[in-house]
Order: C-alpha cells, then sequence, then structure tokens
C-alpha cells in the first residue's frame, strides 16, 4: 500500500516579500524592522505597517525609526504597494533626492518626509498626485522654486515645507487650493510680496511664513481669511502700513513676536479680539512712531511696558480685557497727543499716574474693572477735552476737596457725555453743579456711599439716556426736576437709597422710559396714574417701600411680575382677591408713535435708516466691550438693560443722544434668524447687507418685514439712506463721514424722497 502525504506551503504574499526587500535596502542599526518576518502570510502586523480589510498595505509609517538610505535607489515603493495611502518616512536620516517613483502612489493622502536630509529641487512630480491631502518635507535640504503647478493639488489641506533652501516667490496658483487648512513655509528664502491670491485659500487656518526675504506690505485681502487663528510672519522686510482690514481676522492665538518691535516705522498695531497670551514686548516701548496700539479682549499678562509713550506721540492705547497687572505707564501722554486711553477689565492697582491726570489732550478716559486706589484727582476737573471718563470698579474712596464728597470742579467738564464712578467707595454729598454737566448722555454713580439729597439739578441734563444712582444713602424726597430728563430711555436707578416722599407725578412725562427702579426706599403714597401711562416703560420696580393703593391696571402694568410690587403692604394688583380699588382704566393720550402722514413715514423710513447706523456703530464697536462683565453683581445687575456703555470717540453734530432719539426701540428688532440669507452666508450684519447690496441691490430680505414693502417709494427711500449707513460703516474710521455730512446727505435723501408721488392721502398733517 502506498502512503501520500501532501504538504501544503503557503508563503508571504507578494506585499510582505517586497517589504522584506526594502529593509534590505535601508540601514537599521537599531534593529526597529527585525519583527518583519518572512514566515508570516501578510505583513499587516508588522511594526508601521497597516493593511485594509482585504489584507492589503495602505499605511507604512516608519517614523523616528532611526534609518538611513537613499529612497531613490530602492524599488518602486508605490508600484509594489499600490493600495497606499499614507506614507510617513519622517524623523529618520534618509537622504539624496525626493524619490521620482511617488508620482505613481495614485491613492496616496499623506506623504511626511519631514526632518531628514533629502536634498535636490522641489519635488515638481508630486504635484500629480491630485489624492494628496497632506505634504510634508520639512527640515531638508530642498532647493529651488515652488511649482506653479501645485495649484493642481486641489485636495490639499496642510502644506509643511519650512526649514529648507527654497526660493523664488509663492506662486499665484495657490489660489486654487481651497481646502488647504495649513501652510508652514518658514526659515526658507522666498522673496517677492505676499500673494493677495492667497485669500482665496478660504480654508486657511494657519499661515506660516517667518524668517523668509518677503517683501512689500502686508495684502488687505488676508481680512478674507475668517477661519485664520495663526498669522506668522516675523523675521522678514515686510513694509508699509498694517492695514486696517487685517483687523477683521478673530482668533489668532500665541504670543506676539517681539521681532514686531523691530518694525521700526510701525504706526498702527491692531490685534484685538484674538485668543493672544504672553506679555507685551518691551520692544514696542521704543517704536518712535507707534501712534495707536490696540490689543484689547486677548489674554495678555504681565505688565505693560513702563515706557511705553516715552518715544513716541501716542495718541490711542487700548489694552482693556486682558490679564495684566502692575501700575499704569507713568509716560503715556508725555507729548500731550493721548487721545483714547482705555485700560479697563484688568488687575492694574495703584493710583493714576500724575502725567496722565493733567493729559489736556485727553477725550476719553477708561479704567473701570481694576484695583486702581486713591481718591479722585482734582486734576482731572482741568481737563476741559474730556467726554468719557469711567472710573466704575475700582477702590478709588476718600473727600475731594477735604469736608466733601465727588468735587464741585467736577461741574467744570463741560463736554463730559459719559461719568461713571460707579462701585467704588466716594463718600460725601453729590455737588450741585454736577448739573453743569448739559452734554451728559450717560451717569453712573451706583454703590458708592454717597450721602445727602439727590441734586434738583440733574434736571438739567437734557440729553442724558441712563441714571443709576441705585446703591448709596441718599435721602430726602425724589426730585421733581427728573421729570425734565424727557430723553431718558435706558434706565432711571434710584433703588437701594433712604429716599421717602411720594413718587411725583412728573415721572411720567418721561415718555421713552424703559426700565425704573424705586425699589428698596421708604417711598409712600399712591403709584402716580401718569407712570401706568408710559407705553415705553417694560420694568417697573418698586417693591419694599410703603407704597399703597392699586398698581395701575395698564397694559404695561398687566405685563410686569408681582414682584416688582411686592414688599408694600398697603398696595395691591387689579384682580387680586384683596384688592377691590375702583380705579379707571387711563385713557392713554394720542401718542405720537401712531399719528400718520406722508412726513411722519418719512420720519419713521429715515428713524429706521438711522437706528440701522446705530446698530451697525454700536454693535461693531461695542460688542468688543462687552466682556467688561464685573467681579461681582451690583444691585443693578440683575435688570441691567442690553445696551453696552462703550464707544469711540465723539462726532460733532448728532450725539449718540440723538441717535438714541431717532431709533425710538430700534434696539433688539432685528434678530439673527436661522435660515435667513444672512445665516446662511455667515459674517456680521455689516458685510451681509454690503455684500447683498454689491451682488442684487437692496432687497426685501434686508429691510424690516413689518414695512408695506408693496410701495415702490418705500424701498427707494429706505435704499437712500441704506447707502448712507454703509458710508457710516467704512471700516476705516477716517473713511467715515461726518455727522453734520451724514445730516447734508439726509436731506438730499429726504428731497429725493419726497418728490415722489404720494400713493394715499394723509390722515392728517403733521
Amino acid at each position: 500500500m502506498l502512503n501520500f502525504h501532501f504538504v501544503f506551503v503557503i508563503s508571504l504574499n507578494q506585499e510582505g516579500v517586497f517589504l522584506l526587500e526594502f529593509t534590505k535596502s535601508v540601514n537599521d542599526p537599531d534593529n526597529n524592522l527585525r519583527g518583519w518576518n518572512s514566515l508570516d502570510l501578510n505583513p499587516c502586523d508588522w511594526k508601521g505597517v497597516a493593511c485594509s480589510a482585504n489584507l492589503k498595505v495602505t499605511s507604512l509609517n516608519l517614523h523616528g525609526l532611526n534609518l538611513s538610505g537613499s529612497l531613490s535607489k530602492t524599488a518602486n515603493i508605490c508600484h509594489n504597494l499600490p493600495g497606499l495611502v499614507e506614507l510617513n518616512m519622517s524623523s529618520n536620516f534618509f537622504s539624496g533626492p525626493i524619490p521620482q517613483y511617488l508620482d505613481d502612489c495614485h491613492n496616496l493622502e499623506t506623504l511626511d518626509l519631514c526632518t531628514n536630509r533629502f536634498h535636490g529641487e522641489f519635488p515638481t512630480h508630486l504635484c500629480t498626485l491630485n489624492t494628496l491631502r497632506r505634504l510634508y518635507f520639512c527640515e531638508n535640504y530642498i532647493f529651488g522654486e515652488i511649482s506653479a503647478e501645485i495649484g493642481n493639488l486641489t485636495l490639499l489641506e496642510e502644506l509643511v515645507i519650512y526649514s529648507n533652501n527654497l526660493t523664488g516667490t509663492i506662486p499665484v496658483s495657490i489660489r486654487e487650493l481651497k481646502h488647504l487648512r495649513v501652510i508652514r513655509a518658514g526659515l526658507n528664502y522666498f522673496t517677492g510680496p505676499i500673494p493677495p491670491e492667497i485669500s482665496e485659500c478660504e480654508s486657511l487656518v494657519i499661515l506660516g511664513l517667518a524668517q523668509n526675504r518677503l517683501q512689500g506690505s502686508l495684502p488687505r485681502e488676508l481680512q478674507k481669511l475668517q477661519n485664520l487663528t495663526n498669522l506668522i510672519l516675523w523675521q522678514n522686510f515686510l513694509s508699509g502700513e498694517i492695514p486696517p482690514e487685517i483687523g477683521n481676522i478673530s482668533n489668532l492665538e500665541g504670543s506676539i513676536p517681539r521681532e514686531l518691535g523691530e518694525l521700526t516705522q510701525l504706526r498702527n498695531f491692531d490685534l484685538s479680539i484674538n485668543i493672544l497670551t504672553g506679555a507685551i514686548p518691551l520692544e514696542f516701548q521704543n517704536l518712535k512712531y507707534l501712534d495707536e496700539l490696540q490689543l484689547f479682549d486677548n489674554h495678555l499678562e504681565g505688565h505693560i511696558p513702563f515706557l511705553i509713550g516715552y518715544n513716541s506721540n501716542l495718541s490711542v492705547l487700548d489694552l482693556s480685557a486682558n490679564n495684566l497687572v502692575g501700575s499704569i505707564p507713568p509716560y503715556l501722554c508725555r507729548y500731550q497727543e493721548l487721545i483714547f486711553l482705555s485700560l479697563g477689565s484688568n488687575r492694574l492697582f495703584g493710583n493714576i499716574p500724575f502725567g496722565l491726570k493733567t493729559c489736556k489732550s485727553l477725550k476719553q478716559l477708561m479704567l473701570g474693572g481694576n484695583l486702581l486706589t486713591g481718591s479722585l484727582p482734582a486734576e482731572l476737573y482741568q481737563l476741559q477735552n474730556l467726554s468719557a471718563l469711567e472710573i466704575h470698579q475700582n477702590r478709588f474712596s476718600g473727600f475731594i476737596p477735604p469736608g466733601g464728597g465727588i468735587p464741585h470742579e467736577l461741574g467744570n467738564c463741560t463736554r463730559l457725555q459719559r461719568l461713571d464712578l460707579s462701585r467704588n467707595h466716594f463718600t460725601g454729598s453729590l455737588p450741585k453743579e454736577i448739573g453743569r454737566l448739559v452734554n451728559l448722555e450717560l451717569l453712573k454713580l451706583s454703590d458708592n456711599r454717597i450721602t445727602g439729597e439727590i441734586p434738583s439739578t440733574l434736571g438739567n441734563l437734557n440729553r442724558l439716556t441712563e441714571l443709576q444712582v441705585g446703591g448709596n444713602l441718599f435721602s430726602g424726597a425724589i426730585p421733581v426736576e427728573l421729570g425734565q430728563l424727557t430723553t431718558l430711555q435706558i434706565a432711571l436707578n434710584i433703588s437701594h437709597n433712604r429716599l421717602s416722599g411720594t413718587i411725583p407725578n412728573d415721572l411720567g412725562k418721561l415718555q421713552m422710559l424703559e426700565s425704573l427702579y424705586l425699589n428698596d426706599n421708604q417711598l409712600v403714597g399712591e403709584i402716580p396714574a401718569s407712570i401706568g401711562e408710559l407705553l415705553s416703560l417694560l420694568v417697573c420696580n418698586l417693591s419694599n417701600n410703603n407704597l399703597v393703593g392699586a398698581v395701575p391696571n395698564t397694559p404695561a402694568f398687566q405685563k410686569m411680575d408681582s414682584t416688582n410690587f411686592a414688599g408694600n403692604n398697603g398696595l395691591c394688583k387689579s384682580g387680586s382677591y384683596h384688592c377691590h380699588l375702583s380705579i379707571p382704566s387711563p385713557t392713554p393720550n394720542k401718542n405720537w408713535i401712531k399719528e400718520s402722514s406722508s412726513r411722519a413715514k418719512l420720519v419713521t423710513i429715515i428713524s429706521g435708516a438711522i437706528g440701522l447706523v446705530s446698530l451697525f456703530f454700536i454693535v461693531g464697536l461695542c460688542w468688543a466691550m462687552i466682556r467688561r462683565q464685573p467681579a461681582f453683581v451690583s444691585l443693578e445687575e440683575a435688570t441691567r438693560p442690553d445696551v453696552e456703555d462703550n464707544y469711540y470717540f465723539p462726532k460733532e453734530g448728532f450725539s449718540y443722544t440723538d441717535i438714541l432719539v431717532a431709533t425710538g426701540k430700534f434696539f433688539g428688532r432685528c434678530s439673527y434668524r436661522k435660515g435667513s440669507l444672512w445665516h446662511k452666508q455667515g459674517g456680521d450684519l455689516v458685510t451681509w447687507v454690503r455684500r447683498s447690496i454689491h451682488d442684487s441691490g437692496p432687497t426685501s430680505e434686508i429691510f424690516d418685514r413689518r414695512l408695506d414693502l408693496s410701495q415702490k417709494s418705500t424701498i427707494e427711500e429706505m435704499s437712500l439712506v441704506l447707502k448712507i449707513a454703509l458710508f457710516c460703516t467704512s471700516t476705516s474710521p477716517l473713511s467715515r463721514p461726518t455727522m453734520r455730512e451724514v445730516i447734508a446727505m439726509m436731506t438730499g435723501a429726504r428731497v429725493a424722497a419726497v418728490s415722489y408721488p404720494s400713493e394715499s392721502a394723509p390722515a392728517e398733517s403733521p
């Protein structure tokens, strides 16, 4: 009988055989590849090798294995591993040119050759790999120019080629790389300008071109890179001004390179509203031509450079909303050129330096939200140009002059539009001279220890839109003269004091008031019916007094929560079981809002447009200031109106108050509607409107949907004024018209508007 024994020999597959041959052509002094075993069926479990489900090699990752040799002399990796998606040979000692055969890797997505000793010209042949997403050959000896064919890599997401010997200019074909997120090309020898076409790489997050020989100015088009977080351009030969449009880039991270201090011609520098960390470079204090420095709303730490302003005619310095410590530098106004200083929301301590107290050029001084101490400097009242003094939430205290509280000399600052001394430790009485500040639009004295009566002269402040004096020790009656403040809209807050007497009937004259706080006092009597007739009133807190009678049974009061009237034992709300008073509901007087005429319609349209200007102006400039959150909750904070206090340089003509009067209740009406054109396109309101007009002219999407857009004249009138609004929202402050020019343009718009034939006769004359 014959016995047959069959032995089936299953050998290593073809890709495994190739990889074993590959090891013979490279040097492996540490035997990192010794585990590659010819007895295996496939190489899928070998070190650095990964396979697909059908056991085909998709990744060869030999990073950091101390390998050396020339890849150009090995067999064709791409031909023998046709399914290769990732090839990583980084952090080794491979030399020679980048292999020509790599252009056969038709499925390759990641090629990493960084940190080796490759040399030769830029590998143009790699530009045929249209599947490539990540191309790295940093830290080698590659020379020559980047090929224009790089634009063929349309799927490329990351290009990391720093630390080579590359020369020439950056090709404009880079504009084709719409998916590109990272460019790291520093430490080379690139020359020429930064191409504006790079701004068409709309996905770009990191743009690193430091330590090259780039020339020219920064292209304004970089503002289009709204996803950019890192802009690294130091140690080049860039010149000219940093375009103001670059300020539209947000979310920059990292520290400020000290090399920026070597830009000796630098005049304006603004990297506000980013995520910058570290200290402000000391080199900034050596910039002789520095005029404006704005770094607000970042995470900067350390001290403000001591000599900043000593060598330059500094006019604008805004370092607010950071984590800066130490004292205020003494030389900020050495040359009497400083106009705007904002250092709020930091952790600065000490006194206001003498050089700042005597800075006659100063228009706005914003130091709120720090740990500053001392008394209110008497020298400040000699600053005749001062329009805003905001030193709230500090530790200022004392009597100025001795025996007084807030000094009488304060009345000398007649140009003041905003005065905020709240949340300090001021004592004494409020001088009657404060009534001489007839340009005041905001007055905040809340949360101090001010005593005495509220001066009746406050009634002279006929431009005031917000009055906050709560949380003090005021006594006596509420001045009847407060009823003269007919421009009050945001809030009247005199809560948490020791006021007595009745609520003046004249407060019913405040037809624009939205928030009224009289709570936590010792008021007596009934709620005046005139207050119940205030149609604009949204909040009226009268709790914790000694009021009696019935709460006005009007629509405004019916919507208010009963807690606004709690703590008044003699007060009842109509409809409650213990309230049987029969007080007729007052009949509102004919309101100007309801009057109708062609001229009224025009005023409404123009007011709405001015509201748009106001919204652009306030949102665009003050949104950055929302960061000023208090370290503790004040008495007024829980019900603070949603209108910010901060704005930039005041203009002649129309003031902030005028805009408030013109806009009525425009604030809050413009919502960010999900699904709207604005939401789909992205960007801010101004950009969206500008883009919409540029693409197709004004459309119904832009205008308030409550308007009757069936009338052609309405759209034409709104379009005229909207064009004026866009002038006012220019990204460059110098390009914006003055208020006198705005009035002239609006007058022209009105003349044009009234020339249109009216489609219906007015109900009555205005």
